[in-house]
C-alpha cells in the first residue's frame, strides 16, 4: 500500500487534526433515565433525612440551591423555598426530571396547549416533568419548603418562557461540585435498579 492512498494523507495538516479531535471526543450523555427510575431515585432519596437535612437552608431574598449527587446518568439538587418564591416558566433541555416535596407545600404550574394547569404539592408529593415540558414551580404559602430534584442526563441548559409559550432566553447551568460525586457513593444510596 502507498501512502498516496491513505484518505489522511491526502488532506492538509489542519484537515487531518481536525480529523483526530473528532474521533477523540469524548462519549455523548448517555440515554436519559426514564421518569419511573428517577421518581424512584427522588423517593428513595427523601426517605434518606439524614443525607439531605444537614443541606437544606432558606435565603428569604432568593431561592437556594446544593447539588447534592452527581453521577454520569443523573444529578440530584436539594432547593430550599421561601414564600413568593419561583423559578418561572422553563424546560430542562434534554434532561427528564423528578422531585419530591420534603416539607411545606409547592404548586407546580404546567404550560400546555390549552393554557396553564396549576397543581398543589404537599409534603411527599411528586412532581414529573418529561424532556419537553414546560413548568415553574412556586412557594405560595407564608412557611418555608424544601424540595428534591433528580435529572437524567444532568441538567445543562434551561429555557425560559413567556406565558404565551414563547422562549425569551436560555441559561446554562453551573456545573458545580456535588456534595456526593463518586459513583460507588451513588451506588450504595441508589433506591432502585435501573436497567434490570
Amino acid at each position: 500500500m502507498s501512502f498516496s492512498t491513505l484518505p489522511d494523507l491526502d488532506r492538509s495538516a489542519a484537515a487531518r487534526r481536525v480529523s483526530l479531535a473528532r474521533a477523540t471526543r469524548s462519549p455523548v450523555d448517555p440515554p436519559a433515565l426514564d421518569l419511573e427510575a428517577l421518581v424512584a431515585i427522588a423517593q428513595g432519596l427523601a426517605q434518606a433525612e439524614d443525607l439531605w437535612r444537614p443541606h437544606v437552608s432558606h435565603d428569604p431574598l432568593s431561592r437556594t440551591s446544593v447539588r447534592l449527587l452527581a453521577t454520569d446518568a443523573y444529578e440530584v439538587w436539594l432547593l430550599g423555598w421561601t414564600d413568593g418564591q419561583r423559578v418561572e416558566l422553563h424546560d430542562h433541555g434534554g434532561a427528564n426530571a423528578a422531585f419530591v416535596v420534603l416539607e411545606g407545600q409547592l404548586e407546580e404550574i404546567t404550560l400546555g396547549f390549552a393554557g396553564t394547569t396549576t397543581k398543589r404539592l404537599g409534603t411527599g408529593a411528586v412532581g414529573t416533568v418529561p424532556v419537553g415540558a414546560i413548568h415553574d414551580v412556586v412557594n405560595t404559602e407564608p412557611i418555608v419548603a424544601t424540595s428534591l430534584h433528580v435529572y437524567s442526563n444532568p441538567l445543562r441548559t434551561m429555557t425560559y418562557y413567556d406565558r404565551a409559550g414563547e422562549a425569551t432566553y436560555t441559561e446554562l447551568v453551573e456545573q458545580v461540585p456535588a456534595l456526593l460525586s463518586s459513583a460507588s457513593e451513588a451506588r450504595a444510596l441508589h433506591p432502585a435498579r435501573l436497567g434490570g
